[in-house]
């Protein structure tokens, strides 16, 4: 997604300069960066690449922290049910097309639900591997 965002700004610059501008490369570029931020952030997720304060949760013993990350993850499944199931509610409400390219917009909405299915399913695996 980001490869193609960084082909449709060449081109779009391209064309700009010495031939007729593109309609739709700036719409389809702002679509590909919410769908790659929403993944991205699932794959962050996974790979424990988030920001995250620790220094209280090392002050307790092994044991507990190992709960402690649990129950970390247990709230995060649960914001991520939370947000895909409206999530689809937003989507389900979504009936207008987008301005340029002739894709409805429910669609491009769409990155939200499914990114936190994802990341739901992440965060029932990391509470599995915790508690091993």
């Amino acid at each position: 997604m980001l490869g193609l965002m960084v082909i449709f700004t060449i081109a779009q610059v391209v064309c700009r300069t010495w031939f007729t501008s593109l309609s739709w490369s700036e719409e389809a570029t702002r679509f590909l960066l919410i769908w790659s931020t929403f993944f991205g952030a699932a794959c962050v997720y996974r790979h424990n690449g988030n920001i995250a304060i620790t220094f209280i949760q090392d002050l307790f013993p092994s044991r507990f922290k190992t709960f402690l990350k649990i129950l970390v993850h247990g709230i995060c499944f649960v914001l991520f049910c939370v947000l895909c199931y409206y999530g689809f509610l937003y989507c389900g409400r979504q009936v207008r097309t987008a301005a340029v390219i002739p894709v409805k917009m429910k669609y491009i909405y769409m990155c939200l639900p499914i990114s936190m299915i994802v990341m739901a399913i992440h965060a029932v695996v990391m509470m599995f591997e915790e508690a091993k």
